[in-house]
This record gives C-alpha cells, structure tokens and sequence, in this order.
C-alpha cells in the first residue's frame, strides 16, 4: 500500500532483463516542528535586539536566534548585536550554519564558549544541506558590556550561526514535490519556511522552489520542471475560492503535453496543498487556464493510501501471528499466507498494495536460514519462493516496490552479511546494491512510502540516500550522513514524510533512547527517552498519512534482543496475551518477537 505507485515503471525495467535488484503514543509528530512565536499568517514575531537582556548566557542565546528570518537581511540582523569594529571585520559565506549546542555556553567574564555540534547550512530556497565536515567543536567569543548601552559582540567566530531551537521556532516545515523518473509518483523534499511570512506570499515562495529544483541528494530519483519554467509574476492572493497560477511555455512540453499537464497540476496541487480553495487556475504560456478541483490529485502520492489503524502482527513460537485489535476483533492468521508455510518464521514483512498482498519471510536458523517471497491477488493464497545466493546473517527483508497491477513487479530490499541486497517478487538470485558511502557494516534499512528515499545505519551512523536504476542493478545515490543527537544509532524507520524513527545511544549517559528525528538530522522529538541499557535491534513505523486533516504520530514497535514492545507514553512489552485469537495458556520461554507492520 505504501508503495504501489512508486515502482510499476521500475519494476517493468528491473524484470526486463537488464538485472536490476530491485495507536497511538504520546509524542506527536505531526507536521514536525512549532512555528514558535510566528502566526505564519501574515503576523510578525517580535524582533530579537541586542539590548533585550543583560544576561550573557541569554544574550548569547539570542545571538544564535538572530540570523532566523528574511535570508538577504540575516548579515545586518546579527551584527546588530556587534561593536562597531566588530561588524567591520565580520565577513562570514552568506548562508547560515545551523547548529545544536552540546552544553550550555560557558561565560568566564567577557569571554563564552559555545560548544556545538554542526548539523549544516539553511539555503535561501528552503534547504537544509547536512554538513560534511567534522562536527562537533567550540566556538570562542568576546563580549563587553557599554554603561547604559549593555552588552556587544566584541569577537565572534566568522560565520552566521542559528541554532537549531531557532530553526524549530522561527521555521515551519514545508514540502514541495516533484516526480520520480518513471512518473509513477511524486516524491517529497523538505524545505523550511519562515514562519511569519504571510499566507498570500506563500505559494508564490513555493512555486519558485520547485522551479528551482530539487534537493541535490533526490536529484538521480526525480524530475526536475522543464529547463525555461517561469512563474508569471507573483501568484495572487486567493478570490472567488480559486487560486491562479500562471507559468511559462516551457512548464509543458509539447510532446504528450496533456500527460505532463496533468502531472504539473497533480504536482503544484500537492505542493500547495493546505492552501488550496476549491479550484486552481493554471495557465501556460498564453493559453486559455484550465481549472482543477477535488481531490483526484491525492492518489499521486503513494504515502495517502496510509491507513489510519494499521494492522500490526509478531512472531511467535516461530508463527507470525496478527495482536489483537478493537476494530479487527478476534481475527487471526495472514492475508494470502497459508498456514503450511506459516512456520520456522524468525522475521518477516508484509504489504499490500491494491489488490496485491507481498510477503517476505526468513525461515530457519543460523547456516539454514533462508529468505523466501512472493505475492498474489488478495483473495488468493501466495506461493513462496526462495531468494537464493544470500550470505549467512539474513536481516528484516523490506519492500521497496510493490505495484499494485502486477505481482512479478515486487521488489525488497534485505541487509545480509553486513552488504545490501535486492530480490525480486518472484524469488530468484540476489543481487548486491552498491554503496558508495562508508565501508562499514550495514545493519539498518527503511524505504520511504514513495519507494525512492531510503535511510541506513551504516557503522553506526545515520544516512540517507536515494534508489535510482543504474547499469548494473539498483544502486544507492546522494549518500548523505545525518547527525542526530545520538552516540551511535542502531535502527531506523520512516515515521512520515519528513521524518525517521530512529533508536541509539544518548550523548549524555550512555543509555538508550527512541526519537523522531527530521530527514536532514537538525531536529528531534522524543519518543522514549530512555528505555535502559539493551540496544535496540529493529525498530519500525507506520508512518502518518500525510493528507489527513490531523495526521497523527508514527505507530512505533521495536525489538530489544529477542523481545518485542510497543513505544506508548511507555515502553510496553508485547506479550501473549496481547495475541488475536483465542486465548492459550503461556508457553515458558516463549514470548513475541520481530514485530511488524502490514505496510
């Protein structure tokens, strides 16, 4: 389900021949980040001055507040807070560094210490670029304080600097959309907005992103607008519920022109939905506008078929197994897996798609194990083949594509000897995925709903990339590590379209966390703070679909050794009796395991 468009074009080229591998917590995610004191409709949040406060630990604070705002005025806002011989020598690249303090600024007299952990750069169009550099470090200051005029900048390090809670609050996230390659689905890219710009200024903003392009880490998965595209002058302010976007020729090309307006339209109908009225007028170049309205455009992003009660299932006593639910009552078993093969199951994974059910299942154990697959209509039962040339150490299996017009077109993904492998639907050799990242063991992997965006633990460390077809199979491109506020991360899993569920080691004590954290690593929301010392092994999401009124927060399940818990205002263990259908007397020894999601 949360694939089915994303892959019919890849899947066709992948079996071409060309041998291609193919509810309920307390923290809320939500569209991710408070907007602060901004209203986001037009209101202005009061300016930060430097003589707001005498205190230097708060005055320092407020210094990495002010670069937050209009991108061309953020050099004169910062150096406000700068003595005169000060603001003749700063000279800092025009694009802010965002950074996440790691203590509080240390003051010894006039001089601070900032210790910080360098997250990246926030672009003029939006973009937050993750860092390359060596991360973590401190910045030295010098501040002196004028009788009756208060404190000043005296020195300070030659870049502008936001921190991270000024991101959070002065910043909303916003997603514009572009097609993947195969023009199956659209695919998000996240960008920061300034809360307090006005509601009607808004679409015009992003308009000109997605002209501008996408991210460089999509740039191999999806689309760009055509060479030429220009909006014709600024987007006016909604009238008579219509909403007129006017863009240049170029915006269609003549060659099966109806086909790209409706994908132009599906995509700027996205990228502006939560400010669309009733109808939207788009006109090209000097022909006569066409008006769109309803909802049709919803269906061209795979991430809107995400239900709202996902169905959630485990393994037990080797038996995948569905955990009770009010509104599925008693109801047990597998859709389309019979109960012969139902059996020596350590890890699985389920989807639907459609009309289509896919399920992946590592049976066996140690030098045995083995992973088999397959998929078939809902009504009918799924025969299981074997994926074969797998080294010894078979993970949790993940589908990445699943059409929803043809079984023969599922494609998974599954980490097995510390490398990344795909295989196909119908079960047949694995072929390896290229990496160009870190050399270091792979041990975690989740696809975007839109099967195109993909994040891995590697090492240790977070990152995310995207899948693109390459010449010699499916390959792994615009690797980029993230640095969320964690020692080490040992799983991962997309909570939404903006954001990943990810668990590891706290910075401050070693013990061991679960967070949301967004797609670029700049922020994160807690999800269980602190679960002990046992490593997380696999977590997994249901992410929120993205075109609800009020999407909810992620479901999250996750595995810490061979048990298996549910992350609500708590960490709540996954026992027997939380087991649909009828009740059985405890087994010793024998607890749920490997929980998972029908995706």
């Amino acid at each position: 389900m949360r694939r089915a468009l994303a892959g019919a074009t890849v899947a066709a080229m992948l079996l071409g021949g060309c041998g291609i591998p193919d509810e309920s917590r307390v923290t809320e995610v939500g569209a991710g980040p408070t907007t602060g004191t901004s209203t986001g409709d037009g209101g202005s949040r009061t300016p930060i001055t430097r003589g707001a406060t005498s205190d230097r630990q708060l005055f320092v604070t407020n210094y990495l507040q002010a670069a937050a705002g209009d991108y061309d005025g953020a050099l004169e806002r910062v150096k406000q807070f700068m003595s005169a011989a000060a603001r003749a020598d700063f000279k800092p690249p025009a694009t802010p560094r965002v950074i996440r303090l790691t203590d509080r600024p240390l003051v010894n007299g006039d001089q601070v210490t900032v210790y910080y952990e360098l997250i990246g750069t926030l672009g003029k169009n939006g973009r937050l670029e993750p860092t390359t550099e060596s991360t973590q470090g401190q910045y030295e200051m010098t501040l002196s304080e004028v009788t009756g005029d208060g404190l000043y900048v005296m020195s300070a390090p030659p870049f502008l600097l936001l921190s991270d809670t000024a991101l959070e609050d002065f910043y909303r996230e916003r997603t514009i959309y572009f097609w993947n390659t195969e023009h199956t689905a659209l695919v998000p890219d996240v960008r920061y907005l300034l809360g307090d710009v006005p509601d009607e200024q808004e679409p015009t903003i992003l308009v000109n992103w997605l002209i501008e392009g996408p991210s460089p880490w999509l740039q191999d998965a999806v689309e760009p607008l055509p060479d030429g595209t220009k909006l014709q002058g600024n987007v006016p302010a909604i009238r008579n519920e219509q909403l007129e976007i006017a863009l240049s020729a170029q915006a269609v090309p003549t060659q099966d022109a109806e086909e790209a307006l409706d994908r132009l339209r599906r995509q700027l109908q996205w990228t502006l939905r939560g400010m669309l009225p009733q109808f939207l007028d788009l006109k090209i170049g000097h022909q006569e506008p066409r008006r769109y309205s309803g909802v049709d455009y919803l269906s061209s992003n795979p991430a809107s078929k995400l239900v709202s009660t996902p169905e959630r299932y485990v393994v037990y006593d080797r038996t995948i197994r569905r955990l009770g639910d009010p509104d599925r009552g008693s109801l047990d078993g597998v859709p389309g897996l019979a109960v012969e093969d139902n059996k020596d199951v350590s890890r699985a994974a389920l989807s639907a798609s459609g009309p289509l059910m896919y399920a992946a299942l590592v049976t066996g154990s140690g030098k045995n194990e083995r992973l088999r697959v397959g998929g078939s209509s809902a009504n009918e039962v799924i025969t299981l083949r074997e994926v074969t040339g797998l080294p010894t150490g078979i993970g949790y299996p993940v589908w990445a594509i699943t059409p929803e017009d043809r079984v023969d077109g599922g494609i998974g993904l599954v980490i097995a000897g510390g490398k990344l492998w795909r295989f196909r639907g119908q079960g047949g050799p694995a072929q390896q995925v290229s990496w160009p990242g870190d050399s270091g063991t792979i041990s975690a992997i989740s696809v975007a709903p839109d099967g195109h965006r993909v994040a891995l633990v590697v090492g240790g460390r977070l990152y995310r990339a995207v899948l693109t077809i390459s010449g010699d199979g499916l390959a792994l491109t615009g690797t980029q590590q993230l640095d969320p506020p964690l020692k080490t991360v040992t799983a991962v899993d997309f909570s939404g379209e903006g954001w990943l569920t990810v668990s590891g080691e706290r910075n401050d004590n070693g013990r061991v966390a679960i967070m949301d954290v967004s797609i670029d690593g700049a922020l994160h929301l807690q999800v269980l703070g602190d679960i002990g010392r046992d490593s997380v092994t696999y977590v997994t999401s249901y992410p929120a679909n993205p075109s609800a009124v009020r999407p909810n927060g992620a479901s999250v399940l996750y595995s810490t050794g061979n048990d298996a818990w549910e992350a609500l205002s708590t960490q709540v263990q996954i026992t027997e009796a939380d087991l649909a259908g009828p009740a059985s007397p405890p087994r010793e020894g024998i607890m749920p395991s490997a929980p998972l999601f029908l995706n």
